[in-house]
């Protein structure tokens, strides 16, 4: 009797253990029963595997400008997820955040769809074809404008050139993305900054809330800049004068996307008083990462930028964001550079990419 006890006692204390074992790895459950291994709505996510003690330098645009807006929010996703991590965002432009990036003197960067063409081609500013920045995520189409006064004689770029007119022109500043696009525009139609100043014009290299003010004081009679749409200096020009827009032809637009540029149209009613269609064209700011960038760092990045928290953060800091940015179709959308590994694998896992 004595041992036919201790033999049922053993059995239970089997049984007890092959039962702890089960409870400490599932398996596999059936469709449609949660996964008892994925947090419940509201709960906190599992920990991801960022580097601990990591230098994250960020480098976007001008420090008043929405990508330098959204460099400080990527910092702080990024702090959310491991606050060990040191965020720091940097002034930069287009084409210098290219050089930097291929140096690794920083880790992510802003460019435009046309800098990262010339780049890879060694054309415009770059002698050479530069490697070493690969892609992450397209995030807003930045439009160009050319605001004029309403009753200004010409109304396109061909007339602009044609007719010699002594425009008064602010084109920003020197070695930003607009100003290199106005150099380009200006040599697409057989002129020069220097042909302008022989017209009675003038070129001036400024930025764009200096222009702004000179343009309603009547110092300027064109202001340059591209941006989303809509922008709102050009609505603040809007407001007080009545305006119109330089207008590209078909052949101009057709030509310069063969560059990373895409067509576009300001529609009419965009603005204050805009009567008119303008013909115009685009790039597409792009998040960059240099090649030194760590994976998973890069996956989050590229995972919150494509995310719906990540559109209405950044829907608060510029609307262009929230009008472009759909999710992981949009985020890979027109990234002409190779993807960095982390973004590869987010947009893999996303569904759009082979």
């Amino acid at each position: 009797m004595k041992k036919f006890l201790a033999c049922v006692l053993a059995l239970c204390m089997l049984a007890g253990c092959l039962a702890g074992c089960s409870a400490e790895k599932p398996g596999p459950t059936t469709a449609g029963t949660p996964d008892p291994s994925t947090p419940a709505p509201g709960a906190s996510a599992p920990a991801v595997s960022l580097p601990d003690n990591y230098d994250l330098i960020m480098t976007f645009g001008a420090e008043t400008g929405s990508v330098y807006a959204m460099g400080i929010q990527i910092g702080e996703y990024i702090n959310s997820l491991n606050p060990n991590i040191t965020c720091t965002v940097k002034v930069g432009s287009s084409g210098s955040n290219i050089t930097l990036l291929c140096s690794n003197q920083t880790v992510i960067a802003h460019s435009g769809s046309d800098i990262i063409h010339e780049a890879l081609m060694g054309t415009g500013d770059f002698t050479q074809p530069m490697t070493g920045f690969y892609g992450v995520a397209s995030v807003m189409q930045s439009v160009l404008h050319v605001v004029v006064p309403a009753d200004c004689p010409v109304s396109t770029f061909r007339e602009l050139v044609e007719q010699k007119y002594p425009i008064k022109l602010s084109v920003g500043t020197q070695g930003s993305g607009i100003e290199t696009l106005m150099r380009k525009l200006l040599a697409y139609y057989g002129a020069t900054y220097e042909d302008i100043a022989s017209w009675g014009g003038k070129v001036e290299y400024l930025n764009i809330g200096d222009a702004s003010t000179l343009f309603t004081d009547g110092q300027l009679n064109g202001v340059s800049v591209i941006a989303g749409m809509p922008y709102s200096s050009c609505a603040e020009i809007a407001a007080s004068k009545n305006i119109k827009f330089l207008s590209l032809d078909e052949e101009a637009v057709e030509s310069f996307s063969k560059e990373g540029y895409i067509a576009q149209t300001i529609p009419a009613g965009t603005y204050n008083g805009q009567t008119e269609d303008t013909l115009s064209i685009a790039n597409l700011v792009t998040v960059c990462a240099s090649g030194e960038a760590d994976e998973e760092i890069v996956y989050q990045i590229c995972k919150f930028l494509n995310s719906q928290e990540g559109i209405d953060i950044l829907s608060n800091v510029n609307s262009g964001f929230a009008e472009y940015m759909t999710g992981p179709e949009s985020g890979i959308a027109g990234i002409e550079v190779e993807l960095h590994p982390g973004a590869a694998r987010f947009y893999q896992e996303a569904g759009v990419l082979g």
